[in-house]
């Protein structure tokens, strides 16, 4: 019997060893594939495993109205098989289709409105679609993150999947507002062929003619939302938490966005051209001893009061967070700044020094803009899941930022030179944007060892250790 056991034992040991050495080489080869990664570094495959979101929404209307709404729909109607990535891309389809439905009919962002467009009639019915839209839109990125704590499926993958999306949707919702408002994005004159400019738009507007024409609010309606969301990401970047206000775009942003395309669809575009929101007002104000702001009656147009409250939102957004975040982490919060407040100023010269740009090619120049922010924004949102330094070079932001600075030294660049140049540029960056996230995801479902729209096929490393 001891004759049998000897060899046994040995064996066993023999075994053992031998699965040491294969447990050894394995985690070897999962350091060496850490290391192959295009974007992830060691340190991020280490760390993003341990991510924990930490954010609240402190909105009274998502408290009492969004959240349950959202919930009802996950516990009701929602099939547990469903991924939570599965939901946001869901609405967010529903926004590009309105988005492309409004392109169509209008190319050019300005048709619907009916002063410079007589002669061909917008169809109301496509802001019904984009109010519907976002309704929808925000109402499956409320279930999302509820789908992923019903399924246990939460992962950093889905927030980072999340952001990004909602990154992407910021310019769908501003183009889709400047076109349901007909807001022109330049001066009337230029499309009339009237170099007295008496046809200027801004000659209607006070807010107009003090921020530099109605291209500026229309650049306004898209950065505005742009620079919040961005400030709110960059103060996650360093605190680890993500507090939405009381009042915030997320919330009861999106639902006066789609009663903006409501009131569109029911009175028509042309409603925010007019003065009767303000000039009541002034009415009133005179009948009680007010005549203060009469000189304003029939300067300050509906969509007047619509982008300056965006613009006193941002105000509010920035004096809340920026000093606050500077304060405690000092120069290198002002540092991470920088590659947005180089895109907003580089974008605001080339469409104040070219007047005209988003007029020949409006789509094109949204299509840009979207694009610069969708990179800095995935990507500080991904460095602070890593806890990874956000670097303030962003080599993409190179050729608008040249361009700016040769078009306000006053290089004269023909317009055409110029049309071609944005759309080269637009098209190559989307081209590098799609590859990359591809990427992104790719890799971070590998190391999580999860899929990115299928909660219920075990992944080959979901056992990983």
């Amino acid at each position: 019997m001891g004759g049998l056991t000897t060899p046994s034992t040995s064996s066993a040991s023999s075994s053992s060893i031998m699965d040491a050495n294969n447990n050894t080489d394995s985690q070897n080869n999962s350091d060496n594939k850490s290391a192959e990664y295009y974007y992830l570094t060691p340190n991020a495959v280490k760390r993003l495993p341990n991510y924990q979101y930490n954010g609240a929404d402190l909105s009274l209307l998502y408290k009492h109205v969004l959240s349950p709404l959202a919930g009802w729909c996950v516990d009701h109607l929602t099939p547990t098989w469903l991924a939570p990535n599965a939901i946001t891309s869901i609405g967010l389809c529903w926004m590009i289709s309105s988005y492309c439905v409004i392109w169509y009919f209008c190319p050019g962002i300005y048709e619907a409105n009916t002063e410079m467009n007589s002669e061909y009639a917008v169809p109301s019915a496509i802001f019904l679609l984009n109010g519907c839209a976002m309704l929808i839109y925000q109402t499956l990125d409320n279930m999302d993150g509820k789908q992923a704590r019903k399924t246990g499926s939460s992962s950093p993958l889905g927030l980072l999947f999340d952001h990004g999306c909602d990154a992407l949707n910021s310019i769908f919702g501003s183009a889709n507002w400047i076109a349901a408002m007909g807001l022109l994005p330049g001066s009337v004159n230029v499309l009339l062929g009237d170099a007295s400019g008496s046809a200027n738009v801004q000659n209607k507007s006070y807010l107009s003619e003090l921020l530099g024409g109605d291209v500026m609010l229309a650049t306004f309606i898209i950065l505005s939302p742009m620079t919040a969301f961005f400030v709110s990401t960059w103060e996650q970047y360093f605190t680890g938490k993500l507090v939405l206000p009381v009042f915030n775009g997320a919330s009861e942003g999106l639902v006066m966005g789609a009663s903006l395309s409501f009131i569109s669809y029911i009175y028509g575009p042309m409603i925010w051209q007019q003065t009767t929101w303000t000039d009541g007002a002034i009415a009133f104000l005179g009948d009680n001893g007010i005549m203060a702001f009469s000189a304003m009656e029939g300067r300050v147009r509906n969509l007047d009061i619509v982008v300056l409250s965006s613009i006193i939102a941002l105000v509010q957004e920035l004096l809340g967070k920026v000093p606050f975040v500077i304060r405690l982490y000092g120069k290198e919060a002002m540092r991470t700044l920088i590659p947005h407040i180089v895109f907003v100023i580089s974008t605001i010269a080339i469409i104040t020094t070219d007047s005209t740009i988003f007029l020949r090619i409006p789509r094109t120049m949204c299509h840009l803009i979207s694009g610069l922010f969708v990179e800095q924004t995935t990507q500080i949102m991904l460095d602070h899941m890593v806890e990874e330094k956000f670097s303030a070079f962003r080599w993409v932001m190179l050729p608008q930022v040249a361009l700016a600075a040769a078009m306000a030294a006053g290089v004269a660049v023909p317009n055409e030179s110029v049309d071609v140049f944005f759309m080269t540029y637009t098209t190559g960056l989307w081209v590098y944007l799609a590859l990359k996230l591809k990427t992104h995801v790719n890799e971070i479902c590998d190391v999580l060892g999860i899929w990115c729209f299928d909660i219920v096929s075990p992944h080959p490393k979901s056992k990983r250790d």
